[in-house]
């Protein structure tokens, strides 16, 4: 199956402030030996082991479907949760696809309960826009990579069009959304042809489209070394556990995964959101996207938070999360409240 993008509305441009949370792209880096190999298995299930807890409390107020699975890999399961319209306002409910950061080692489906995040959901589910967040193979080191990453997200989205009549959802009005590590594998999800990309078969199926793409702070490019300065990717050895090599071994699988490559005149709407004080990543990645879709002419959004970090943290940033989370919702309902 194909995911379909449109091209839809005028370019729209628009400076403003973000920030983020510290530390999301550094840890997986951390975690690795000195010597820059991957962290043992030990060390990974030690590490997962560790972190794993109880399940948090989801919002009263939503109303979710837990559990799930999309897709299996071996023994691994891969699922969802549905927060499902609360009030209907379309035949079949408009879909938005929330994807999780954490450095693509780490995270899961629950980081949607950000505030950052969950604001953005309540309200498109207010609007009767349905959301989902989604589980991926984390590329920590051990035989997924980035590109599996992006697999797995496509292959969700493929899930969802292929049952969207049993879950009550408008195929051909998709958007994705996502933060950080999240945010760049939103955009090679919404930008990417499937084909490229290690898909399941079983979810072939009838076409879905996505209008439109939402990213926080996120990675534009693998290849160009001027977005990395100041960050961790300025180390080579960064590259092994997402691509399985080194830049110059890797280099056209670098580019399948960097959404500035990926940009065409008829890619779908996007909305980029960043802060000037971002030191993992840096705003740049943001403006870098704006001004490649504004040169392709594809409707493009791009607020930049004064004092905002990583993650969007920051006193006093601006705009604030609230105006950010409002700017995202009015982006997703142009795209996708139309017929």
């Amino acid at each position: 199956m194909s995911i379909k993008p449109e091209h839809s509305s005028p370019c729209m441009v628009a400076l403003a402030g973000y920030a983020c949370v510290a530390g999301l792209f550094l840890q997986p880096c951390a975690a690795a030996p000195a010597t820059g190999e991957a962290p043992s298995s030990v060390a990974r299930a030690g590490a997962r082991a560790a972190k794993k807890t109880a399940a948090p409390r989801l919002p009263t107020d939503l109303k979710v479907v837990k559990d799930i699975v999309f897709k299996q890999v071996g023994e691994k399961k891969l699922d969802l949760l549905l927060f499902q319209p609360l009030e209907q306002k379309f035949a079949r409910a408009p879909l938005v696809v929330y994807i999780h950061g954490g450095g693509w080692g780490g995270g899961e489906k629950f980081k949607v309960l950000r505030q950052d995040i969950v604001g953005v959901v309540r309200e498109l589910n207010r609007q009767g826009v349905a959301c989902a967040s989604i589980e991926y193979r984390l590329a920590d080191g051990g035989e997924a990579k980035a590109i599996d990453c992006v697999a797995d997200c496509k292959d969700a989205v493929r899930f969802l069009v292929k049952n969207a009549e049993q879950y009550g959802l408008d195929p051909q009005r998709i958007g994705t959304f996502g933060s950080s590590a999240g945010g760049h594998l939103t955009l090679v999800t919404a930008l990417g042809d499937d084909r490229d990309y290690p898909c399941d078969p079983a979810l072939a199926g009838p076409s879905g489209r996505i209008r439109c793409v939402a990213a926080y702070y996120p990675l534009v490019s693998f290849v160009d070394t001027n977005l990395m300065k100041g960050s961790n990717f300025e180390r080579p050895q960064r590259m092994l556990p997402l691509l399985g090599g080194l830049l110059e071994e890797k280099r056209a699988l670098a580019l399948k995964l960097s959404p500035l490559e990926l940009l065409r005149s008829n890619s779908p709407a996007i909305f980029l959101a960043h802060g000037d004080a971002d030191v993992v990543l840096s705003f740049h990645n943001s403006t870098a996207m704006r001004d490649a879709a504004q040169t392709k002419r594809v409707p493009v959004e791009c607020v930049i938070s004064k004092g905002a970090g990583h993650g969007f943290g920051g006193e006093a940033i601006d705009p604030t999360i609230a105006e950010i989370n409002r700017r995202t919702v009015a982006f997703f309902l142009e795209h996708l409240g139309k017929p």
